[in-house]
């Protein structure tokens, strides 16, 4: 199997990813896919959440927060306002979501920092 590259893998960060997708494919090569289907079925359902969702929602659907994410706040700083009450969420099974609206009111009124 060729090794071109490791695909994004959020959890794991720079040589913890790279690490993880080699030793994927190492167990690949021995039979065992299941670690490597892992790493790809989180870089797919990763990339519908960051660009497929946000561009098909309109501004007053219903989205799961991680997927409001952009440069300007990241998903953790999202989960701290909607944890904090200053987000408008609404919380299903155990995810947050939220609207674009929602979002860019919080951003408007939020504090920044000079």
């Amino acid at each position: 199997m060729a090794v071109r590259g490791a695909p994004r893998n959020r959890k794991a960060k720079g040589t913890d990813a790279r690490r993880a997708y080699l030793n994927a494919l190492r167990r690949a090569d021995g039979g065992d896919a299941g670690p490597l289907a892992e790493i790809f079925a989180r870089a797919v359902t990763d990339g519908i959440y960051r660009f497929l969702l946000p561009g098909l929602a309109g501004p007053h659907r219903l989205v799961p927060l991680r997927s409001l994410a952009d440069s300007e706040l990241s998903g953790n700083a999202l989960a701290v306002g909607a944890k904090r009450g200053r987000l408008r969420v609404v919380r299903r099974t155990d995810q947050w979501y939220s609207t674009r609206q929602w979002v860019q009111e919080y951003k408007e009124r939020r504090y920044k920092r000079a």
